[in-house]
């Protein structure tokens, strides 16, 4: 397996999922499932939020609880069609 050069790796500070994990949620682990929301929960956040503007302009940012929900759904269903070789 080729080791990733995290300098040339965009947000290189964001630590990668272990392989351990990824493989254990492949194969229907709910505990690992819920490691990989959790380490993708700030993306979906950002992914979710909505700028909305009151009556004077005043601007307010709000996390569509729906949509987020149908992005961690798709995420459990990307992870579960994933095929590791090994």
């Amino acid at each position: 397996m080729q080791k990733l050069d995290y300098k040339k790796v965009e947000n290189s500070h964001i630590k990668p999922l272990n392989i351990d994990v990824i493989i254990s949620a492949v194969s229907g682990d709910v505990d690992c499932m819920m490691q990989i929301i959790e380490h993708y929960n700030p993306y979906l956040k950002k992914l979710a939020t909505k700028t909305l503007f009151d009556k004077q302009g005043n601007e307010y940012y709000v996390v569509d609880e729906t949509l987020k929900c149908h992005l961690e759904n798709k995420l459990m269903q990307s992870v579960l069609k994933f095929r590791v070789e090994l």
